[in-house]
């Protein structure tokens, strides 16, 4: 497992340090950049994109398997859940336990 963490950091390391600079090409003019002109621009439009999904994920009522209490959960814990289909991991608030939870309206199948 640390293997696995060190050559990711390795990766991230190298990729950011090949960053350092980078030539953009504009209607045929030749522009170089530093590296965070690209890069912030790309964090912020993915944290969007993760907050916009979690928000929307979050907006659904969910259903546990164990009680069948249904609970609405946080946006950051819906945007890092784990699923399958429209099933979702999370832990219940009334029994607390963890598994997947199907949305409220679909328990039919």
């Amino acid at each position: 497992m640390k293997k696995k963490r060190i050559v990711a950091m390795l990766l991230l390391g190298w990729s950011i340090l090949s960053l350092s600079s980078c030539q953009v090409n504009w209607f045929d003019k030749h522009y170089d950049v530093p590296w965070w002109v690209i890069a912030i621009p790309t964090v912020i439009l993915s944290m969007m994109i993760w907050i916009a999904a979690g928000s929307y994920i979050a907006s659904k009522k969910y259903v546990c398997s164990k009680c069948n209490q249904t609970f609405y959960p946080k946006w950051w814990k819906a945007a890092v859940s784990v699923h399958m289909d429209d099933s979702r991991v999370f832990k219940c608030p009334q029994c607390g336990e963890k598994g997947f939870c199907k949305p409220f309206g679909k328990m039919e199948e």
